[in-house]
């Protein structure tokens, strides 16, 4: 038998070790991989070749096979595009997007196959922020899992916030990024306006929770909490899809992401856009998490059954509303 896989490279600082999950889904280094005789050679340039060659971390769909040939293995591309949609769930940092079919062999990991994606683009909180840090290991099989039934069983109001989250990432734009992610969570939840909207993705995810984890680097907390943003982001949302010109304040102004402390904790300049965008990516991640998680799917796949935990969301948010805000993070 044969090891046959299909792959996608991680960025540094996702991950600090290898990981073995169920399904045949890894985090695993790969060395050497014989770039030289690589099929897909001629559609990546050289400088980035040899990126992937350096790579240490790749997640990794596999399976083995008497003979490896022609379409055997393609079957594992599905699995390494889940297993990635479940580590952005888990950890909105972005990846190159490169997914390399390889047979094992006595010389190394050839490449036999590709898919070549666009990029998922980073954030500033995802380039700064672990996936380990953010319950990998803990979590990832039940995301994962979810996301596969999502797409194998066809769960419509899953599947188009997943793959909205992937368009948002890939697009590069902060403005059409938020109205992805936004429109993603309005499908979730069923929002048609503001109050529903804010009212029960509130009440889902705690009003005082904060809306970005702590980073890996220097373990600052961004003072952002849910309450502050779902207003702002589904008028937002509205102006961009409805034509309207966004106004300077707030959307267009410079804006500081503060820690509990009053310290500023992005290095780049930001604005209130990037905040509505990235807080819009966080969230949505943050949803989709808490549904697979807390084994939410057959609820969101009868509406019958949806509309109701909806408005109990409803009554919590109200019920939150007096509440005072705590000390220190949930």
């Amino acid at each position: 038998m044969r090891e046959v896989l299909v792959a996608t490279p991680l960025k540094p600082g996702v991950v600090r070790r290898t990981y073995a999950f169920g399904d045949g889904i890894a985090v695993r280094e790969l060395s050497p991989i014989l770039g030289d005789i690589s099929i897909a050679k001629p559609c990546i340039n050289a400088n980035e070749g040899d990126r992937l060659e350096r790579t240490r971390y790749w997640l990794c769909a596999s399976n083995e096979a008497e003979r490896v040939y022609g379409g055997v293995g393609d079957d594992l591309y599905a699995k390494a595009v889940y297993a990635m949609y479940a580590l952005q769930i888990i950890c909105p940092s972005g990846a190159k997007n490169v997914f390399l079919k390889f047979k094992h062999t006595e010389q190394g990991y050839d490449n036999i196959g590709y898919k070549l994606p666009k990029e998922l683009c980073s954030t500033l909180i995802g380039r700064i922020t672990s996936a380990e840090d953010q319950g990998l290991e803990r979590d990832f099989e039940a995301v994962y899992i979810g996301v596969k039934r999502a797409f194998t069983e066809r769960i419509v109001r899953l599947q188009n916030p997943i793959l909205l989250l992937e368009h948002g990432m890939q697009i590069g734009n902060a403005s059409l990024g938020a109205l992805m992610f936004v429109m993603a969570l309005d499908m979730l939840l069923m929002a048609d306006k503001t109050a529903h909207f804010v009212e029960r993705l509130g009440g889902f995810l705690g009003p005082q929770s904060y809306v970005f984890p702590p980073d890996s680097v220097l373990h600052r907390q961004a003072s952002v909490r849910v309450r502050d943003v779902l207003a702002d982001l589904f008028e937002f949302r509205n102006r961009i899809a409805h034509g309207r010109e966004i106004p300077e304040k707030p959307y267009r102004q410079r804006y500081d992401l503060l820690d509990e402390d009053g310290g500023r904790t992005n290095d780049d300049d930001y604005g209130y856009s990037d905040l509505m965008c990235e807080g819009a990516l966080f969230l949505l991640a943050k949803a989709l998490r808490k549904v697979f998680v807390e084994g939410l799917i057959g609820d969101i796949r009868e509406e019958a059954r949806w509309r109701p935990q909806l408005r109990l969301y409803e009554h919590r948010w109200k019920d939150a509303a007096t509440t005072p805000l705590p000390n220190t993070a949930p």
